[in-house]
């Protein structure tokens, strides 16, 4: 599986969403859209830690250079303002997983992916791509109260 970190402007949520990603055996890891001290502290920082890692870093201005160059099978986009939940069964090593620095804007995303959403709900970005995570390595099962 291939994970996006999209619109990001902190470094410290870019550095520790990098740290959770590498963490969970990730091996391509995606920044589109970083601006700020995330674009000039921390891809320079996440940079150095990827290369030590064995981790791929693709650094792109927008999420579909990322599409478009890495040809995912599915492009899964992790909001809390989705209708159905993540199964891992859904994911496979092609898939590119994208968690957003701002929530997304579903009728822009449902264009790009399909959108799902992760419990709790209220969790941020580093929550919800935590969650995701470890979901998909099977240390716990996503759950629903819904229904």
């Amino acid at each position: 599986m291939i994970v996006a970190y999209h619109d990001v402007h902190s470094v410290a949520k870019l550095t520790e969403i990098y740290k959770v990603v590498s963490a969970h055996g990730v091996k391509t890891f995606v920044v589109s859209r970083a601006q700020g001290g995330a674009a000039q502290s921390g891809i320079p920082e996440i940079s150095v830690r990827a290369f030590q890692d064995g981790v791929k870093l693709l650094v792109v201005p927008d999420i579909r250079d990322a599409i478009e160059i890495l040809k995912p099978s599915k492009v899964i986009v992790l909001s809390k303002r989705a209708e159905k939940l993540l199964d891992p069964s859904e994911v496979d090593e092609s898939t590119l997983l994208v968690v957003t620095g701002t929530e997304p804007d579903v009728s822009k995303w449902d264009e790009i992916g399909e959108l799902r959403y992760v419990e709790p709900r209220e969790v941020g970005d580093i929550g919800r791509i935590t969650i995701a995570l470890c979901a998909l390595r099977g240390m716990m099962r996503p759950t629903s109260n819904e229904g």
